[in-house]
Order: structure tokens, then C-alpha cells, then sequence
């Protein structure tokens, strides 16, 4: 098959859940790709902002998805698409998380925002993805002044994302957990497959000539749109469940023996 295009996710397929930058080998792998004129993208929940140096540690992508499909990039930070929350869904997170005091943030261009609970969100983020520096103070909720947020982070117990569903629901807002009690929030018709498929198009790339690997309920839209898609050993099993092929677990550096087995 000619894949002219490798798609991963970064938190738990590059990097695991809580560590801070990806393995020597995914990095190797990853540039071999480039140097064969493969496109590279890092397709993430992930806020740009949030996929700086520190990250990525050598990996040079040509283009990110990133907030879940909400915005494309390419490596020179050019802004290629965009899809922000409206204003009636941003404001109805807000005053949930606010009325129970559960951590809140959003992203936005220049990084996430803490909304609600503040010093909570950055402890949670940092356990989650070893980066709390990404979440900014935002209490005086006014970011969104400048521009609006293009999703959502938000940590709470599964029963208060039901009880948010009851009230809410009509908005069609998407939780998907990151890890347990902690959820990346898009709108109905954002995610990572929509980002990828704009992308794609825009580059006159055919589905099946891209490649896609990651692990959480977020990435499965992608790994269905991808001509290959393959889970990490470590994924969701309902991911597991739709990947045309499984991978060796993000500890033992399964995206780099994917993109070796692509290259080969």
C-alpha cells in the first residue's frame, strides 16, 4: 500500500499517559518517515500550544490536528481550519463545573485556560500528560473575550457527566475520557477524523493512503477514516475493537514499530 501520510496521537500511542516526552526510538522512526517523503501529523486533544519542544523532543511533524479536529496547523504555525465552541455551549460548561466545583479549562490558541478550579485542572493535566506549565490561570474568565475556545477539559465523576447530559444535552456536547474522571469536551460534530479528512483533502490525499495509530475513545473516528488504522496494545478495548491491527503497548514503543513496519 503506498501511505503517503502517518497519523499519530501524542498521550498514550507517543508518549504514555503521564509521561513527558516521547522514546529515542519514536523519534528515529518518525524522522526516517520524513526523510522519505512521508507527511508526518500529530493528530491530538491536545491544544497546539500544548505540542511545543518540551513534547516532542525532535519530532518536526508537517502538520498537527489538534483539540480533537477543532484546528489544523501546519509546521510553520499557519492556521488551515478552525471550528470554535459557540458561546451557549462554552458558557453552559461554565456554569455546571462552577455550580459543583469541578475543574474546568479550555483551549485556545496560545493554550489552555483554567476556568474553574484552577490549581485542580493544572494539578490533574500535569498527572495526566507530565505538563501542568500548558494550563494558564484563566479564573478571571475573560480569554474567551479574544477569541472563542476551541474545546474543553474537564475532570468530574462519570455520574456528574450525566447529570451535565440531562440538563445539557440538547447542546449535543461529546465527552470522552481521557483517563478516569478527567474528559477532553468537543461539540457533536468535531473530532480528530473531521480535522484529518480536511487535511487530507486539502493535500489530495486518499483515505487509504494514510496510516493512523492511537489508544483512547477520541482517536476512533480516525482509525476508522484512515486506510490503516491500528491501535496501541495499551488502547481502550472498544478501540482495539474497530483497528484493523493491534500494536505493541506505548511502553513498548509500538508507534515506532509501526512506522518501521509502514517504512518497510
Amino acid at each position: 500500500m503506498d501511505i503517503r501520510m502517518i497519523v499519530l496521537d501524542i498521550d498514550g500511542t507517543l508518549v504514555r499517559k503521564g509521561g513527558f516526552s516521547p522514546s529515542p526510538a519514536v523519534v528515529r522512526a518518525l524522522k526516517e518517515a520524513r526523510q522519505k517523503g512521508v507527511l508526518v501529523v500529530l493528530a491530538s486533544g491536545r491544544a497546539r500550544a500544548a505540542m511545543d519542544p518540551g513534547v516532542l523532543k525532535g519530532i518536526k511533524p508537517d502538520y498537527f490536528v489538534c483539540a480533537n479536529g477543532a484546528q489544523v496547523v501546519d509546521a510553520a504555525g499557519r492556521e488551515l481550519m478552525r471550528q470554535t465552541l459557540s458561546p451557549e455551549e462554552m458558557y453552559a460548561l461554565v456554569d455546571w463545573c462552577e455550580d459543583y466545583d469541578y475543574p474546568l479549562c479550555f483551549s485556545f490558541a496560545d493554550g489552555y485556560y483554567g476556568y474553574v478550579e484552577y490549581e485542580t485542572m493544572r494539578y490533574n493535566y500535569g498527572l495526566a500528560t507530565g505538563h501542568p506549565e500548558h494550563i494558564h490561570d484563566g479564573e478571571d474568565q475573560d480569554r474567551h473575550l479574544l477569541d472563542m475556545p476551541f474545546a474543553a477539559y474537564a475532570s468530574m465523576p462519570a455520574e456528574a457527566v450525566e447529570g451535565y447530559r440531562a440538563k445539557y444535552g440538547h447542546l449535543g456536547l461529546r465527552f470522552m475520557a481521557f483517563v478516569e474522571g478527567q474528559y477532553d469536551v468537543a461539540r457533536a460534530d468535531q473530532d480528530k477524523a473531521a480535522g484529518l479528512a480536511f487535511l487530507a483533502e486539502k493535500l489530495a490525499i486518499a483515505p487509504e493512503q494514510i496510516a493512523a495509530a492511537g489508544d483512547g475513545f477520541n482517536d476512533i473516528g480516525m482509525l476508522k477514516y484512515a486506510g490503516i488504522g491500528a491501535a496501541m496494545g495499551n488502547a481502550e478495548p472498544e478501540v482495539k475493537a474497530i483497528a484493523d491491527r493491534v500494536l505493541p503497548t506505548v511502553e513498548e514503543d509500538g508507534a515506532a514499530a509501526f512506522v518501521r513496519e509502514l517504512l518497510a
